[in-house]
């Protein structure tokens, strides 16, 4: 666990961009945006991931991951043209939305550190430990710059949420989030984002009873299409 000052700020870096700054402006952007909009945005962490592997690691993508991400894309704004179509700058979304890019942009760029530190051999479970705390200590610094109120709650309810969200939600998901991207490259990684919008809708139809309209009956399969078109397209290269 002894690492030399520049592994340290590696560390900072990439915690800094995907444990911290990034849920910052997207719990910001969802004062102004509704929920769903912002799953919308960080769609776009596909597009992005794949110009941040062609301009960092100089990794040209197959016109075919292109394809199938612009395919992703649209079937996203298909589920979600009601949100998109009925944008109202009035209502300070169009701060929102640029919220959401700043967060999807923060996301993307810790693919692209943890991209290079695995080029460099860091080790993979130190960095993410050291990584998470940073990321835990600016989130923190900023809480209190913004004059957040710290709270805590000793009930059941509380602690087991918050101890499902900290082992299963965050240490484990992010363990296996990273070892996708080690394995198939931040460009096919990013996909996540694109199905989290649909894994979202799925458990809004079991817990909150969300009628399907035509809109998600014919973009879910569209954005499915363009989920195989990528990850088959990187069964092959490998």
């Amino acid at each position: 666990m002894k690492f030399s000052v520049n592994y340290h700020l590696w560390f900072l870096f990439f915690g800094t961009c995907l444990y911290s700054i990034n849920y910052v402006f997207f719990y910001l952007s969802n004062t102004y945006l509704i929920s769903a909009f912002p799953a919308v945005v960080f769609s776009t962490v596909v597009i992005m991931n794949i110009l941040g592997e062609t301009f960092y690691f100089k990794k040209k993508p197959s016109y075919k991951t292109l394809i199938g991400a612009a395919i992703g894309m649209i079937g996203t704004i298909i589920i979600f043209n009601n949100e998109i179509f009925s944008f109202n700058l009035e209502k300070g979304t169009h701060i929102g939305l640029f919220l959401a890019l700043i967060g999807t942009f923060c996301a993307s760029t810790g693919n692209m550190v943890h991209q290079r530190n695995l080029n460099n051999n860091f080790p993979p479970l130190q960095t993410i430990a050291y990584a998470m705390l940073y990321g835990s200590l600016v989130t923190l610094l900023i809480t209190q710059v913004r004059g957040a109120e710290l709270l805590f709650e000793y009930s059941f309810s509380y602690i087991s949420s918050l101890f499902y969200l900290s082992i299963f939600g965050s240490i484990f998901a992010f363990i296996s989030y990273l070892k996708l991207l080690e394995k198939v490259g931040p460009g096919r990684a990013g996909y996540v984002g694109v199905v989290m919008p649909v894994l979202a809708l799925i458990i809004s139809t079991v817990f909150e009873r969300l009628e399907w309209q035509t809109d998600l009956i014919v973009g879910l399969p569209i954005l499915i299409i363009g989920a195989i078109l990528v990850i088959n397209q990187k069964i092959k290269d490998a």
